[in-house]
């Protein structure tokens, strides 16, 4: 772990970094994509793609935005399932999909000039990267239409890992913790800090939290020992499943509607 300040709001439960501490800003260019996260995007979360398009569907909604959309494997998910939405996506760096069906927007999700609002706002893995979360909340409730909905997902920091990683901390083991409190996530919600972000402004109204891992193979595992990394996978295999049990996944996704 770099020497980033990591902070704590003892009222939620809210880790954040301290955006002047961290050396080396995240780019988001093409090798974040192929390269240092290339597990986590050639193994996208199908099962978390359905439930989205379930409920799209059972909304009955047509324009949808997906924020920070990386490669197009959400929107060319619901190009197959979502046979008459509109779908748009917006990423700091150029998409990898060519002809993939949808409306690509390169830029700032903050600052671009959509011209339009959408019925569903979709944010994967996004906010725990933005320094000013109140902003960006705002931002999905200007753009949504007045009976408009949200999803947003991000790594839980009250679920089962990330709790086991902070007691091998204690232990003298720092390896996992440092990994997820790397200073390229600048947020790390619990599920009291999330909720109270959303609400706490009179924004939205929580409609369902899914409680969620990653796909296994998506995670990255740091051991270049084969064995040893087959024996880490499935440890953390393990911690998702008693997280799964326990409803303190690695994972959440917070369903909210937009109240005007």
């Amino acid at each position: 772990m770099s020497n980033a300040a990591l902070n704590k709001c003892d009222k939620c439960c809210h880790y954040f970094t301290d955006i002047t501490s961290v050396s080396k800003k995240e780019t988001y260019n093409s090798d974040y994509y192929l390269n240092t996260h290339r597990n986590w995007f050639n193994n996208p979360n199908y099962k978390l793609f359905s439930l989205l398009g379930g409920l799209i569907k059972q909304k009955k909604a047509k324009s949808i935005l997906d924020v920070g959309c990386g490669d197009g494997a959400l929107l060319t998910y619901f190009k197959g399932v979502l046979d008459e939405a509109e779908l748009h996506g917006i990423d700091l760096s150029p998409t990898f999909v060519h002809d993939a069906g949808f409306t690509f927007w390169q830029g700032d999700f903050l600052a671009y000039d959509f011209k339009k609002n959408f019925d569903v706002v979709i944010s994967l893995a996004v906010i725990e990267h933005i320094s000013d979360v109140n902003a960006y909340v705002h931002r999905i409730h200007k753009l949504l239409n007045s009976n408009g909905f949200a999803c947003l997902m991000t790594v839980n920091s009250s679920g089962m890992l990330y709790k086991l990683a902070s007691i091998l901390r204690l232990l003298g083991f720092h390896s996992a913790f440092n990994r997820l409190y790397d200073p390229h996530h600048l947020n790390h919600f619990s599920q009291k800090s999330l909720y109270r972000l959303l609400t706490k402004d009179g924004l939205f109204r929580v409609e369902n939290i899914i409680n969620h891992n990653a796909p296994l193979a998506a995670i990255d595992i740091p051991a270049k020992n084969s064995l040893i990394r087959l024996v880490m996978r499935l440890g953390v295999g393990a911690v998702f499943f008693m997280g799964k049990i326990t409803r303190k996944t690695y994972l959440q996704t917070f369903v909210v509607s937009r109240v005007s």
